[in-house]
């Protein structure tokens, strides 16, 4: 059992992630496929949707190509994911909607909601504007698909969706829902009073906290691991600060990547006055994060490097 690594699924804003990390924490093989997209008429050039089934095969093929490369059964796995993005499933559990965190769509929705409930909507999930949430994307669907909205059912983020289709189970981790503006962060419970009071929906499903076991593998796609253990991570940023040794109050950690986050650890939900800064929820215990960011600084970086150095 000492040889078997943990297989790290990691949903990324520029790909799908696979890797195998030993009993060291250090990775031995690694993975990735691009995210597949795709061609909807209604998206626009605010729109952005998943293939999310297409993707899931693909990930599949990775996960599959990452454990047979390293030679051992995983012992685990363990997923993380970009946070914003969203899964809505019907009751008989078909994504009816599958959006990336640069899916803008909502934009026209969101602002409506920042103008009339904006203040309610930041002081209780700590987060804006609406649009990228997940409160703008709900009145967005409800606006232009009736239908899918009225049979809406489930509302969680892309690594809990990753684990209902490995494990079967559904549930979300906290760090995830809160960073989707779904969570009360001084409760840490459902934000379901706000969104009713503003006539949305907002599914409640079961709350996992980042170190508990979700289930098992049962995907026919990956027989080779059915068996194998299941836990969700959390949300990208706040795994990659406790990996960076972001773990006590009043630490600040920076994860530049696609986007660069700062995120500073404090003891209780803190806002700002004027709105500027999110505030969610860390995996560590009676610890939440302060956080900005420098914005889309990878692209920024890739274009730098291949205009001046070419490949």
């Amino acid at each position: 059992m000492a040889d078997n690594p943990v297989l790290v699924i990691d949903a990324g804003s520029s790909s799908l992630r696979c890797h195998l990390v030993d009993a060291d924490g250090q990775i031995t093989h690694s993975t990735s496929r691009p995210w597949l997209y795709l061609d909807d008429p209604d998206s626009g050039e605010l729109g952005s949707s998943f293939d999310i089934e297409g993707s899931w095969q693909s990930l599949c093929h990775a996960v599959l190509e990452c454990v047979g490369s390293g030679g051992h059964r995983p012992v685990a796995a363990a997923i993380t994911s970009q946070r914003q993005s969203l899964i809505f499933i019907d009751g008989e559990g078909r994504p009816v909607y599958a959006g990336p965190n640069t899916d803008i769509r909502a934009v026209f929705q969101g602002s409506a909601l920042d103008a009339q409930h904006g203040r309610l909507l930041y002081h209780t999930t700590g987060h804006r504007p609406a649009f990228m949430m997940a409160a703008g994307k709900l009145a967005w669907l409800r606006d232009t698909h009736p239908s899918a909205y009225a049979g809406l059912a489930h509302v969680i983020p892309l690594a809990d969706w990753l684990a209902f289709k490995l494990t079967g189970c559904l549930a979300s981790e906290p760090t995830l829902a809160a960073a989707s503006g779904l969570l009360d962060i001084r409760t840490r419970s459902w934000a379901s009073q706000v969104f009713e009071g503003i006539g949305l929906k907002c599914p409640e499903e079961t709350l996992c906290e980042a170190t508990e076991i979700r289930g098992t593998v049962t995907a026919d796609e990956l027989a080779p691991l059915i068996g194998t253990t299941v836990v969700v991570a959390g949300a990208d940023t706040q795994a990659a600060m406790v990996g960076a040794g972001v773990v006590e109050h009043g630490q600040i950690g920076i994860i530049a990547g696609w986007s660069a986050p700062v995120q500073m650890l404090i003891r209780e939900p803190t806002l700002s006055s004027g709105m500027k800064t999110w505030t969610g929820l860390s995996q560590l215990p009676d610890l939440w994060v302060m956080e900005s960011s420098a914005g889309d600084i990878g692209n920024v970086w890739r274009w730098l490097a291949e205009t001046m150095f070419g490949g």
